[in-house]
Parts: structure tokens; sequence; C-alpha cells
């Protein structure tokens, strides 16, 4: 252990306090503040900063002050070791020591050095990696056992090790837990405080590559998923969505963890972040249809209202949709030319989805002559009725055939009724044979369809001769 026997100068001084610091400094450097004024938000003075702290080897533990001395003549202020802390280093480097560890390795590895290190510091930093990724694989392989075992005694069946979500996220959970349980070990042993703050930024650095890394891995599960189920719907959408939402998201988490890495490395991202918003809302309204177009895409597919396949009406046209993009939907009409309907319009219109029919509505009116009597008028609803209650194709729960009106022309009797059939051409079919066969009891009842007439009484000049009516078509 050092001993202290005589007043020192200050480079000896010097020396003690960098033997203090390599040897029990905690703290980080990068969090001190670039402001030449200091931190005026610690509760300290102004003039006076909080470095750290020095753990000595009986464990009591110092805090490492600094202070703000304004130099002769018209220079800046400069920050340095403060006054109490100085007249502290001779007791502080008694009281320090060589690290448990370091005491009892051999000679030549704290002998023989690395550059600026002593010979076994790197070799125990960089022997550590493979051991504690190691005990990081089957921590979480007995994690991941617990796990199975649990949902086995419940009775469940869960695949977890043979998922694809798994094998995905292992290397990225043991390459993270790697190297959280070499960040907690390194102080044991001993890192010079200089190569120490190069430790800290690398270990940095690779967490929050390892945090990119996982959350990218997460993101292509997901945008994985999000593929395969609209892969039955929007074959055409599908590959779009996922290399958009892989692009997406994979962008979003790249700026976050580079923002975490400015703000650990002691960067103010105040003006960063103002900058970031001002050029996020030029850009939000530079592009606004566009970004407006793309979300509501985003909502048409993940709501699943509409379908590739499906049979629309949208405002004045109808069709079938060809295919659900990002920007815009694509409906082929009748006359076979598409439609291009921005997802933008789309979301705030009134789609009536006639695929999504369970059964279709049959609801003809047949207008009888004015010559019909009472009782054909009777047997041709009857028969109307009973023809269609023996339809197993009808649904009899909501049919009625009523004599609802005297027409301008005709007596109209109303058929009410819901056919089940598969599609719409299906129904035509079905309807086609309904019609044919309401028409035959038509025929038999004796009476026949009206059509549009009118009635046109001329009298002539002499009175002798009768009323002559004329009976016109029109």
């Amino acid at each position: 252990w050092p001993r202290q026997k005589m007043p020192v100068s200050k480079a000896e001084a010097a020396e003690q306090l960098l033997f203090v610091l390599n040897h029990g400094f905690e703290g980080n450097l990068d969090r001190l503040s670039r402001d030449p004024g200091g931190n005026t938000s610690d509760g300290l003075a102004a003039d006076r900063e909080r470095a750290g702290t020095a753990v000595l080897a009986n464990g009591e533990r110092v805090d490492i002050f600094l202070s703000r001395v304004a130099q002769q003549g018209t220079g800046p202020a400069v920050w340095l070791v403060a006054a109490d802390t100085v007249a502290d280093i001779p007791r502080l480097y008694q009281r320090a020591g060589l690290p448990e560890l370091e005491r009892r390795l051999p000679k030549i590895l704290t002998s023989a050095s690395f550059g600026e290190l002593q010979l076994w510091v790197p070799l125990a930093l960089l022997g550590l990696v493979p051991l504690l990724y190691a005990v990081s694989k089957i921590f979480l392989w007995t994690i991941v056992e617990i796990y199975l075992l649990v949902f086995k005694w419940r009775g469940l069946s869960v695949p977890l090790r043979r998922s694809r979500g798994w094998r995905a996220l292992s290397r990225p959970s043991a390459f993270l837990l790697t190297l959280a349980l070499h960040r907690l070990i390194s102080p044991l042993v001993g890192i010079p405080l200089l190569h120490r703050q190069y430790y800290s930024r690398t270990i940095t650095i690779l967490l929050l590559a390892g945090l990119v890394w996982w959350l990218w891995r997460l993101v292509d599960l997901v945008a994985e998923r999000m593929r395969d189920r609209l892969l039955v719907d929007h074959p055409q959408t599908a590959q779009s969505v996922y290399v958009l939402g892989r692009r997406l998201f994979k962008g979003v988490a790249l700026a976050i963890a580079l923002l975490a890495g400015l703000a650990v490395f002691g960067v103010d991202l105040t003006a960063t972040l103002a900058g970031l918003g001002i050029g996020g809302v030029a850009l939000a309204f530079a592009s606004q249809k566009t970004l407006e177009n793309v979300f509501s895409g985003i909502l048409v597919l993940s709501d699943r209202s509409i379908v590739v396949g499906d049979v629309c009406q949208i405002g004045q046209y109808t069709g079938e949709v060809v295919d659900v993009g990002l920007r815009s939907m694509q409906l082929r009409t009748v006359k076979r030319t598409v439609v291009y309907v921005p997802n933008g319009t789309l979301a705030t219109m009134e789609v009536e989805n006639l695929t999504r029919r369970d059964k279709f509505l049959f609801n003809p009116v047949v207008g009888l002559r004015y010559e019909t009597t009472l009782e054909q008028l009777q047997r041709v609803t009857t028969d109307i009725r009973e023809s269609l209650m023996t339809d197993v194709r009808v649904e009899n729960a909501t049919l009625r055939v009523r004599f609802v009106r005297f027409g301008a022309y005709s007596l109209d009797v109303e058929v009410f009724a819901y056919v089940n059939a598969a599609d719409y051409p299906a129904f035509l079919g079905v309807q086609e044979e309904l019609l044919m066969r309401i028409m035959g009891i038509v025929k038999y009842a004796g009476t026949g369809f009206a059509f549009p007439s009118q009635t046109m009484y001329m009298r002539p000049d002499s009175p002798e001769l009768p009323e002559l009516p004329i009976k016109m078509a029109d």
C-alpha cells in the first residue's frame, strides 16, 4: 500500500491523485457539463462542480470536486480540481490501494504491460467475453426451460425454443446480457481512468448497437406476421407493406439509438430535437396528402374491411377491388375500366361492400291488369306465396307476398323475400327461375301483366251517336 511520509510537491500530488482515480474513481466524465458556466441545477455553488466519487480500499467514498478559477489577465475562467480535494489528496492516497484481484495475481501479469495497461487488464477484459456469453446463453436457456415447464404443468404446449421468434431474438438477447454483465464486472479489473472512459464509451456504443439489433429482429418478426396475414387477401400489397413497415420502424429505432448515444456522451439534444421538430413539421405540411393516404391505407389494410376480390360500391362507381395499396385502392368497374380511389378519400366515404352480403333480397313488384278479378288476384298472391315457401333457397321467416296498392295502370303485388346464394351470379340464376315461375302463376290464374296505357273518351257533336272509348297504349 502507498504511504505518505512528508509533504509532496504539485507533481507528486498530481501523480497521487491519478493513482486514486485510476484505482477507485466512479463516475462518467462524459456527463460533465459542457457549459463554461457549469451545471447550475446540481444544487452546488455556481463555481463548483462534482466530477465523481473516489472509492478507497476500506470502502470509504469521497466526492471529487472541481472549481472554476479566473485566470490572470483577460483570459476565460478554467475549471481545476477544488482546493479542498487537493488538500485531501495525501489522505486519499494513503487509503487507496490496488484492487483485491490485482494483489492476488502473479507478478508477471501485473509487472508486464500492454501499451499503457498492465498485461492482465486486457487479457481479463477479452477473456471475460466468451465466458460471459456462455453464461448468458445458459441463463436464457434456463429461463426458457422454466417457461416451458410452467406451460407443460398447466397442460399447454408452447414450443418456444423451436419457434422463429426465439431463434431470431436469442442471439441479440445473449449479446445484450453479455455486455451488461461485462460492464458490471469491469470495476473489479481496475481499468485506469482514461482507458475506463474509452471502455465505457465502447460498451455504450455496443449496447446501443445490440439494442438496435434486437429491435430490428423484433421488427422483422412483426412485419413478417403482418405480411402473412395480408398475403391471402392482399397478395399484391403484402410485400410493399412488409418492406415499408420494416424500413420505417428500423429507421425509428436507429434514430432513437443515435439520440440516446449522443445524450450519453453529454451532447445537448435541445437544439437537435428542435431542428428535427421544425423539419418534421415542414415535411408533414409538404407531404400532408401523401401521409394521409399512407396512414389511411394502413388502417384499411389492418381493418380488412375491403379485400381484393370484393365487389363494392364507392360513390358512383361499382366494381371489383383488384388491389388495396398504401396510396390508393384500385376498383375495376363493369365497363372494365380501373378507378383509383385515394385512401384518404376512401377513409371518409361510405363504402358498400356487396360481397359481404349473407343473403340476397328478392323484391319484384308484380303489376296486374285492372281487368283482374278479386278471385284471380287472391289466387295469384296465394300461389306465389306457396311456391316460394316450398323453395329451400328462399328464407321463409321473412317471406311476404301482399297486394300493396292501386297503381296508375296496374294492381301492384309486392314480393319480399331473401334468397340464400353463394354469390351474386348464383343469385341471378335463382332470381331468373323465380321470376319465370311467377309469370306462369299469373298466366295460369287467367290474368296478365299490366303495361302503361291510357283510356281516352271521345264524344261527337251529334247527340245521337254514343260515346266511343278509345284505349291507347303508351
